[in-house]
């Protein structure tokens, strides 16, 4: 049977559907997904940090707010570089991309309400209001290198991504210290993270590993739904 999502205000307005056809159609409701990626194995090695990235639906749009090392790197481990965003306007494409690279993503739901959903595509607009914006590199997305570069730390896909989530769901990492353990990084890696603090454990929780332990664990706010996306096996 065809399926059709439809926002509220298409079916305000009425939904053509042939005579004699069955549709389903489905109501679009708000919400953000986490989208936390896994390891996966390149070219080059084992890539073990992971990935983050944020999804928000509305009755009216969606889009995927995607941060990373995607310009120019540089320092140790390539922890510093270009800020670059990358806002995606179709989920699929962008899930198919981190697909192809053999990964595994773990989506998590939470239903929220229409204005919150506009307080977290307002607070990206106002980053890439001041941003430089780039040539598209892939379908259906553009990319804007931001004013505050990245940073593996303080400044990465895992804090991009929570700094939207919070603006709809308040303290959902209230408990993040007791999930910041740096998964996903080798010893080395972990005396670098140390050592940008001074000797100290950086205070807030930035590792996409960490994170998704955390989204599993904590229940100040329950899953709508929770999928895990990644290319079939052949």
């Amino acid at each position: 049977m065809p399926k059709t999502d439809q926002t509220a205000e298409k079916l305000k307005a009425g939904v053509g559907i042939p005579a004699e056809k069955h549709t389903t159609i489905q109501l679009v409701s708000p919400r953000i997904e986490l989208l936390v990626g896994g390891p996966y194995m390149g070219k080059d090695g084992m890539h073990t940090y992971g990935h983050m990235a944020l999804r928000v639906v509305s009755t009216k749009q969606e889009r995927v707010y995607d941060f990373g090392r995607y310009g120019r790197t540089n320092g140790e481990f390539s922890a510093t570089g270009d800020g670059i965003l990358r806002v995606w306007t179709n989920f699929g494409t962008y899930i198919a991309g981190e697909n192809s690279y053999g990964r595994a993503t773990k989506g998590f739901s939470y239903a929220i309400t229409e204005s919150q959903a506009d307080a977290v595509f307002a607070h990206y607009s106002s980053l890439t209001a001041k941003a430089t914006k780039r040539r598209s590199t892939h379908p259906n997305e553009e990319e804007f290198k931001l004013a505050e570069d990245y940073h593996a730390i303080s400044n990465n896909c895992a804090t991009m991504s929570l700094s939207g989530a919070r603006l709809a769901l308040p303290g959902i990492d209230a408990k993040a210290s007791t999930y910041n353990e740096g998964r996903g990084m080798g010893s080395a890696e972990k005396l670098a993270a140390r050592a940008s603090g001074f000797g100290r454990w950086p205070s807030h929780i930035f590792m996409p590993a960490d994170v998704q332990v955390m989204l599993e664990t904590e229940r100040k706010y329950t899953p709508s739904k929770v999928e895990i996306y990644q290319r079939a096996k052949k």
